[in-house]
């Protein structure tokens, strides 16, 4: 099998149990995992890692996620980063959120899976852990 570039993944999510949660799956499925737990950390660390993908929850304890993504959209190198939004809120997106896909709180490990891979452009079986 070819070797493929590692993926990074940020995680913003402010509950360490998410937060926990999301890390084990993601990096099971062979992703490099950053965590923002507030929405400026978000944003400076979006811009210094330069993430493949990110996962954004709504309720941050400084900034809005809606804000967040306000954010990411508006800047031209992030822009293009598939978000996909992690929230217990009811959200929908509308197309200017730019938002790949949103998982609604609690979710399984296979509607993550599949969610990640489809983002990340990758057929099934690049994504599953061992």
């Amino acid at each position: 099998m070819a070797q493929q570039t590692q993926s990074t993944i940020l995680v913003i999510e402010d509950d360490p149990t998410i937060s926990a949660i999301l890390r084990i799956f993601l990096e099971d499925s062979g992703c490099r995992i950053v965590v923002a737990e507030q929405g400026h950390e978000a944003v400076r660390l979006a811009r210094e890692v330069h993430p493949d993908l990110i996962t954004l929850d709504l309720a941050l304890p400084d900034i809005d996620g809606t804000e967040v993504l306000r954010q990411i959209n508006t800047d031209a190198d992030l822009a293009r980063v598939p978000v996909i939004v992690v929230t217990a809120r009811r959200f929908e997106a509308k197309p200017e959120d730019n938002v790949t896909a949103v998982l609604h709180k609690p979710f399984d490990a296979t509607e993550l899976e599949d969610t990640v891979r489809r983002a990340l452009g990758r057929p099934a079986e690049e994504t599953r852990g061992s």
